[in-house]
């Protein structure tokens, strides 16, 4: 069903947007048909994850199920944080526990299962997000899945690299899109099957997190849900949860308020609540802390505002600066490394809460969606503080560096590190110098390698006597640390 224009269409072959008016489309469901059968004592003696509530979940047969466990993750009851906050009572549902460390699995689990069912034997999917192509890849794999990932070069680029080593150790078959052609595979085939976070059948899964907050707090609601906003599904289905179990009689009709988080950089989503508009423009052009968080054009958006709008709840825009000091608190307080987007949900509160929008009197639940470790490189920025930890982290990452470089490249490194120098100089003084007779070209090749891995940057590029351009190189940080620890094991 069609959550915009209320359109009615078959399941088995409706899983984009709705061809009336472009809506998003989730599974319609008849609860009365497990009333008279489900009570708080049903899942007793079942064990926790996604498919323990399966009587809310699409009827897949138990042999089809595609699962690694996900689901019954912990809600951890944070009162250091809850204190710094100024908060009477705060808990964080702790999802970056879940298997390939990530609140996506939740969905991932219900929509192979479902590719499965249908006898499909082949997957796809966008990298909209690492997260969503890592646990792509891994379920592919527990499912006996052939799965291609495709994503355009400029999307990989931006890839933390903890998800993209993800995608790769599952066996996801990367593809790169480098032109608007590769960005039109063919759909038509009917051999592979979509996934994809608008599909209703992935949509259900995410419902479970709100199944899960309820029976943990002894099947009541908290007073407020915060939730991170990308495309806006994961918020508004557990606002969905949240009214089925409600409709059941499970929980009691109490509000739940539900919030949520975008980067300022990208916050098509809250502004429409708040009656702004966002500037396409500027978002083209920024950069922003999480990629999981950036999208321009969120696919759920609507979903989101009638959520929060139905709930009372509120929308908040936080600055990466805000993320970056929220998963260092959150770390450092109650031991839940969370990546950017994750933490955006601690950034957001404690923004509401100085506002005075949040009354400190209210009970929270904190959704912290995926695990820090997949973004190694935010990490450094909020550790790099402390110049020790920083001595150390560079100086290790150096010498890893230094036993794989070789000897011609630890040897222009320390050319170029005397001055800011160009190809042809760096080749002259290494036969001078070092004794070491390559061909030209094998230089430039060696400056183009360690260029990529960010140990040398051009600085200016030279044109003389109508030749080529002629380009300087100067080390990096990483390049001066990987210098110096050369030199020490020497």
């Amino acid at each position: 069903m069609c959550t915009r224009c209320g359109g009615k269409f078959p399941a088995e072959t409706s899983y984009g947007p709705c061809v009336n008016c472009g809506g998003q489309l989730l599974l319609s469901r008849d609860l009365d048909e497990i009333s008279g059968r489900l009570s708080k004592s049903t899942f007793k003696e079942r064990g926790w994850g996604v498919w323990r509530y399966r009587e809310f979940l699409p009827n897949i047969h138990q042999e089809k199920i595609v699962s690694l466990g996900e689901g019954g993750t912990a809600l951890l009851k944070c009162d250091k944080l809850a204190r710094i906050l100024g908060l009477r009572k705060l808990f964080v549902k702790d999802e970056t526990t879940n298997p390939t460390g990530s609140f996506l699995d939740r969905g991932m689990t219900v929509d192979v299962s479902r590719a499965k069912e249908l006898g499909f034997r082949s997957l796809r999917c966008r990298a909209e997000s690492g997260n969503f192509a890592a646990s792509a890849s891994a379920y592919a794999a527990r499912g006996g899945f052939d799965c291609t990932i495709h994503s355009p070069r400029e999307r990989i680029e931006t890839v933390n690299l903890g998800k993209l080593y993800q995608i790769i150790a599952y066996g996801g078959n990367l593809v790169v899109e480098t032109t608007r052609a590769d960005r039109k595979p063919n759909e038509a085939s009917g051999q592979c099957y979509l996934l994809s976070p608008i599909n209703p059948y992935f949509a259900e899964g995410e419902k479970t997190a709100a199944y899960e907050i309820c029976e943990q707090l002894e099947w009541r609601g908290p007073d407020r849900i915060v939730v991170p906003m990308g495309h806006g599904e994961h918020l508004s289905m557990i606002w969905m949860g949240i009214n089925e179990l409600r409709q059941l009689g499970m929980i009691k009709e109490q509000n739940v308020a539900m919030t949520g988080v975008q980067l300022q950089s990208y916050a098509r989503i809250v502004d429409q609540l708040q009656g702004k508009k966002s500037a396409q423009k500027s978002l083209e052009r920024r950069k922003a802390v999480s990629t999981e968080l950036a999208m321009k054009e969120p696919t759920h958006g609507y979903l989101a505002i009638r959520s929060i709008d139905e709930s009372r709840g509120e929308g908040v825009k936080v600055k990466d600066a805000e993320v970056l000091d929220a998963m260092a608190l959150l770390a450092k307080t109650e031991g839940v490394f969370a990546e950017p987007a994750a933490a955006s949900t601690v950034a957001g509160l404690r923004k509401l809460i100085e506002q005075g929008r949040v009354d400190r009197s209210e009970e929270v639940v904190c959704v912290v969606t995926g695990a820090g470790l997949k973004d190694p490189s935010t990490a450094r920025r909020f550790i790099g503080k402390v110049r020790a930890i920083d001595r150390i982290v560079s100086q290790v990452e150096a010498h890893r560096f230094t036993t794989r470089l070789g000897r011609t490249k630890i040897e222009i490194l320390k050319t170029i590190s005397d001055r800011e120098t160009y190809g042809y100089e760096v080749w002259r003084m290494l036969k001078q110098g070092s004794g070491l007779e390559l061909d030209i070209s094998s230089i430039y090749q060696h400056l183009s390698e360690l260029e990529n891995v960010g140990l040398i940057k051009r600085t200016k590029a030279e044109s003389v006597l109508g030749r080529p351009e002629r380009y300087y190189y100067h080390l990096t940080d990483r390049g001066k640390a990987t210098v110096r620890s050369a030199s020490a094991e020497e």
